[in-house]
């Protein structure tokens, strides 16, 4: 009898844990959630990646073109995609699928895998080709790696998806660009000699995915186009007319926004001593009616970045330069710039904010350098040897500044440069009835960013990947697209980690050498003390 009680017990038991699993199921095929422990929730669709998937308003399908069995780093790669998709699936309201196929499967089906091709490659989505190790032979294989966004009659592919590290990004800008009417218009100043936009091959793919870009010529008598939503001005080095000042001053006045990156001091290499000099835009009057100035100056930081050199024997080297700061200290309260690790600035300058007193303008710092910096005035002495040699004491002399502003955000209702003044009218051959009803004041709020450096993303000079990511966070955030600025920096390297004061350092490291063996010797003196005592007791009965 208590045998069979027992036998029906278990049964029952066990008939309710698979009913327990079956449920469980059930449920989390409808209710989707996720503990992610990361810091940067690099496992978790961000905000706006929910949204434009709740959003949509039509079907939209992602087809997937992956061969199997594919070897490393490949290997996990669909099925990491997979994950992926499943929660904007979760997300998208029923209204976002996805399918996978092989093109490259078995020969029993070598019809079928034939037509997948052909499809596959219809769409845009080309084979490429791998080396991997098969019975310990080299060979090359063709594989698929590609997916198709199809919406609305509109298509757009990811032609070969190698990892998973930019996929959110990648798959949410496509599904915004899809889903979006009208795209935004950025533009970039030209005139002056300005870095031109169009070389940067890196800036311009990601930034024509999601706006329209186009340069803006203020010459002329010509304004800048009210449906620009951003002007960037990147790096001039002639200087401006007046007649160009007052279309920008007019842009600000009808609510632009514009970034200056402005170079103040640049190197001058026709020399044996490398020298800084002070270029002459045209802007410090200008800037300084917003509240705005870019100082005459160089920062050099202890944390900073290497250049190559040629050692004695000629081989090249790598040295510390500390005219190259690596800007941390970056404002992480902004969700555009949150997730980045740091910026390196090239013979940047500090941003002046005493003659924003009494403007009623809005300053938050955006790049400041370390603990251990210091500036350079009058004369640039710009040579790597001078930093070679240097002791402790040079170096606490040169470097004995903190948290110096090469970076910045102004916000506000300004003034117009030109109140109260006649607006300058260019009249050289060819130019434009001036038509401009010059406002004296802010007609709505503007927004503008400063950096002390106009190089640092210009990609001839080969910046970090950290330096693109932030220049085109800093687009999305004038034009308030702050979401893809939120994933594409969440997508970059994690944050740094905290620097710490050499006597912080120094106290780890004498504890790490102290702790363990105090730790070792006190737990051998109470094991000690506990022999004693067992001792004393046996010998006590």
């Amino acid at each position: 009898m208590n045998k069979n009680s027992s036998k029906k017990q278990a049964i029952l038991t066990i008939s309710v844990i698979i009913a327990i699993i079956i449920v469980v199921n059930i449920i989390s095929t409808r209710v989707f959630t996720r503990v992610d422990l990361s810091k940067n929730k690099s496992y978790t669709l961000s905000p706006i990646s929910k949204d434009i998937v709740k959003g949509l308003e039509d079907k939209l399908v992602i087809k997937g073109y992956f061969s199997d069995g594919l070897p490393p780093p490949y290997n996990n790669l669909k099925r990491d995609i997979q994950d992926l998709l499943n929660d904007y699936r979760s997300y998208s309201k029923g209204n976002l699928n996805y399918e996978f196929y092989n093109p490259t499967g078995g020969s029993e089906i070598e019809g079928q895998n034939n037509e997948l091709q052909k499809e596959a490659e219809k769409y845009g989505i080309q084979p490429v080709q791998i080396q991997v190790s098969d019975n310990n032979k080299m060979e090359v294989k063709k594989i698929y790696v590609g997916l198709v966004f199809l919406y609305g009659g509109k298509q757009e592919i990811i032609p070969v998806v190698q990892s998973t590290n930019n996929l959110e990004y990648e798959i949410t800008s496509m599904i915004k660009k899809m889903t979006t009417e009208k795209k935004k218009k950025i533009g970039f100043l030209m005139g002056n000699d300005e870095t031109d936009y169009k070389k940067m091959n890196r800036i311009n793919q990601i930034l024509s995915a999601q706006y329209d870009l186009q340069t803006v010529d203020v010459s002329l008598n010509k304004a800048v186009p009210d449906d620009i939503s951003a002007l960037i001005v990147f790096s001039p080095k002639t200087e401006l007319k007046e007649t160009q000042l007052f279309m920008l001053d007019q842009y600000i006045m009808r609510g632009g926004r514009i970034a200056w990156l402005i170079n103040k001091v640049v190197p001058n290499f026709q020399q044996q001593i490398v020298i800084g000099d002070v270029t002459k835009l045209g802007l410090d009057d200008f800037l300084a009616n917003y509240g705005i100035r870019i100082s005459s100056d160089l920062v050099r930081d202890l944390n900073c970045s290497s250049v190559q050199v040629q050692s004695q024997i000629g081989i090249p080297i790598s040295m510390k330069y500390p005219y190259f700061p690596m800007i941390t200290n970056i404002n992480r309260t902004n969700p555009a710039f949150n997730n980045i690790a740091s910026v390196t600035l090239t013979f940047a300058s500090t941003i002046d904010t005493s003659v924003a007193a009494g403007k009623n303008v809005k300053i938050k710092p955006l790049l400041l350098s370390s603990d251990k910096s210091g500036l350079a005035k009058d004369f640039f002495i710009l040579n790597l040897e001078q930093f070679q040699s240097m002791d402790k004491k040079a170096a606490d002399t040169l470097f004995n500044m903190k948290n110096l502003m090469v970076g910045a955000i102004f916000e506000g209702s300004f003034k117009s440069y030109f109140a109260g003044k006649t607006p300058p009218k260019d009249t050289a051959a060819g130019s434009t009835p001036f038509t401009v009803v010059p406002f004296n004041e802010s007609q709505k709020e503007s927004r503008m960013v400063v950096i002390g450096d106009g190089d640092f993303a210009n990609e001839e000079n080969r910046p970090p990947a950290d330096n693109i990511t932030f220049f085109v966070n800093m687009v999305d955030y004038l034009v308030d697209d702050v979401g893809l600025a939120e994933i594409r920096s969440k997508e970059t390297s994690e944050s740094p980690l905290d620097e710490k004061s050499d006597s912080t350092k120094m106290f780890v490291v004498w504890l790490n050498r102290i702790l363990p063996p105090a730790l070792i010797l006190l737990f051998g003196l109470y094991k000690l003390n506990q022999r004693r005592i067992r001792k004393r007791n046996l010998q006590a009965k």
